[in-house]
């Protein structure tokens, strides 16, 4: 589930170094494919193990997990980035159907951020039928406010002002 080859590639390079170190001298291979494993056990454990998981409890059903693989998919890409300098972009389209599919059980904060990423239209797919501006700003106040609204009436109480909840509270590591 990769946003990019690079975090792959990295450590196969790593390999095929240790593996080039092995025909100069045993020790030298030994020591570089120990390197090596180590990097790509910490790029495996930092980027991908925890989204397989949320992955894999939101596919069995626990609306949390589904919520949190939501808020996964659109920042797991600069985590990656922490670790291996390179540009990559969060997957918002893909974090939204997540989203959507939890909001649509009816785990209040997903029906809240959903409101909020409608009401304001934070990275929200173009509806059908859209007559308004272009770009990757779709705001539709009315149909976020009555899902803000059903998620406070079920008891869904924000941390942060509704405005700012997409960047401070949804997208916060």
């Amino acid at each position: 589930m990769p946003v990019s080859p690079v975090p792959v590639v990295f450590p196969a390079i790593l390999i095929l170094v240790a593996a080039l170190l092995f025909l100069k001298s045993a020790r030298a291979g030994r020591n570089a494919s120990l390197v090596a494993a180590g990097i790509v056990l910490v790029i495996l454990l930092r980027s991908f193990v925890p989204g397989s998981v949320l992955f894999v409890r939101a596919a069995l059903g626990s609306l949390p997990a589904q919520y949190e693989f939501a808020r996964w998919r659109e920042n797991h890409s600069e985590q990656i980035g922490e670790l291996v300098i390179w540009p990559f972009s969060p997957d918002v389209l893909g974090g939204y159907a997540s989203l959507v599919k939890a909001a649509n059980a009816g785990y209040p904060p997903a029906v809240f951020a959903l409101g909020v990423r409608l009401k304001y239209g934070d990275h929200v797919p173009r509806p059908e039928n859209w007559t308004g501006a272009g770009g990757n700003h779709f705001p539709q106040p009315e149909r976020g406010q009555a899902l803000i609204d059903q998620a406070i009436e079920a008891g869904y109480k924000p941390k942060t002002a509704e405005a700012r909840f997409y960047w401070q509270e949804y997208r916060k590591r």
